[in-house]
């Protein structure tokens, strides 16, 4: 007879005769029973991997255990039944729970109503709170709970280190105005943003909904918009493609037009509605009907409905895109394999902002390199050749050319850009 002993317990099978299917039982039930004891011991079970465990029962129990495949999936099981109770609604969400706790020892839910739920950790509000010249926001939806519309998610730009960090989650039942005022309004009074502090943030860079750059002049009222290039584009080309894609792509002059279009964000706006009148005389002389239609989608959206002065960056050619937050949100996202349940998300993100007081200091100390800049970027290529226009636009000016002059100096900088900025790279 062999023995193999289990704590107080004692599997015994008979290993003198030939019993083969009786002796893999055993030790199936064998390696089960350790590998479901080994699970139990981990308090927090969402880092526990299957292969993982499996790997480590096995060099222990030796030849006897079965192949991985045979019980991956009662492995799985054993971690599923210690994982939190999954939650279905807003309403299930606790006030308190371990999993709130940082590594720091420091509880990271500041807020929770019926309609959002709010993170930020002390460090967090800290880097919110003194790196708040450039403030990037933005909403992902892959890794949202079923039970939620969308994370939202800030981020504040560390000059000192050419570095981006998260400065608070949220978990969003919708996408209504009054959410983005809540969140807002709870990440100024957890920083200690007030009035006379001078603490509060200075641009708000995101895409072009309303909701949000409405609800963060109410909440900071001198705060200046900065709507993304990329997302302008994009919409833009979206539009395109849909009335007039034809067209653009076998005219050469509407496809300079559309460029010029496209480049508008980076010249002196003084001069913006000149160039577009222009454009637009001549696709009426020429007859370019669906183009027509084009502009007046533009006019509409990008000349009324939005302020020029927030979407246009000739004095500031600076974190001209959102990219700093949809990388992040493509980075969270490529965590999970699938939808994350609330749990394990607020477990990824944890860990995530527990790990930001040691990379801070290290960083700030030297002990890690800080990050460098590209040393000729697309966007300091910009700045050069809008930076040779301000010069020839102050020739003009004081040789007293007229206006007409001056725009078409302009409209030849939307040329030029074009020309020697790979832009469908870059947006």
């Amino acid at each position: 007879m062999e023995e193999l002993k289990i704590d107080i317990k004692i599997l015994k099978y008979d290993g003198i005769h030939n019993h083969f299917e009786q002796e893999y039982n055993a030790a199936l039930s064998f390696s089960k029973y350790k590998i479901k004891k080994e699970i139990k011991k981990s308090s927090i079970p969402f880092n526990i991997k299957p292969k993982r465990v499996f790997n480590q029962i096995s060099q222990d129990i030796g030849f006897i255990c079965p192949e991985f495949k045979s019980i991956k999936s009662q492995i799985i099981r054993d971690i599923n039944k210690q994982l939190p109770p999954n939650i279905s609604s807003f309403e299930e969400i606790p006030e308190k729970h371990y999993l709130y706790i940082t590594k720091q020892n420091e509880n990271f839910m500041i807020f929770k109503n019926r309609n959002v739920i709010i993170f930020q950790s002390p460090f967090q509000a800290f880097l919110f709170k003194k790196y708040s010249d450039d403030l990037f926001v933005d909403g992902t939806f892959y890794i949202a709970p079923d039970f939620s519309y969308q994370i939202f998610i800030t981020r504040n730009f560390v000059p000192e280190l050419n570095e981006f960090y998260t400065t608070s989650f949220s978990i969003l039942r919708n996408k209504e105005q009054e959410t983005y005022k809540t969140i807002f309004e709870v990440i100024k009074s957890n920083c200690n943003i007030t009035k006379d502090n001078g603490f509060a943030p200075k641009n708000l860079h995101c895409d072009f909904e309303r909701a949000i750059s409405n609800t963060a002049i109410i909440v900071f009222p001198d705060i200046t918009i900065r709507y993304c290039i990329w997302h302008y584009k994009q919409s833009l080309r979206h539009h395109k493609n849909k009335i007039c894609y034809n067209e653009v792509n076998h005219n050469r002059d509407l496809y300079v037009y559309y460029n010029a279009i496209l480049n508008l964000p980076f010249i002196n706006p003084n001069y913006i509605l000149d160039i577009f009148h222009k454009i637009k005389k001549s696709c009426i002389e020429n007859n370019y009907n669906q183009f027509l239609i084009f502009l007046e989608y533009f006019r509409k959206t990008y000349l009324i409905h939005y302020d020029i002065e927030n979407w246009n960056y000739y004095n500031n050619i600076e974190h001209i895109t959102n990219n700093a937050s949809e990388s992040y949100n493509n980075y969270i996202g490529s965590l999970f394999l699938k939808k994350s349940t609330y749990f394990r998300l607020i477990y990824t993100l944890n860990n995530e902002i527990s790990l930001y007081p040691d990379t801070y200091e290290r960083r700030m100390l030297g002990v890690w390199n800080k990050q460098k800049r590209k040393t000729l970027t697309k966007t300091n290529k910009i700045k050069n050749i809008i930076e040779s226009y301000k010069k020839m636009e102050s020739f003009l000016i004081g040789n007293e050319r007229n206006r007409s002059h001056i725009a078409g100096l302009w409209f030849e900088c939307l040329i030029n850009l074009n020309n020697k900025i790979e832009f469908n790279l870059f947006f």
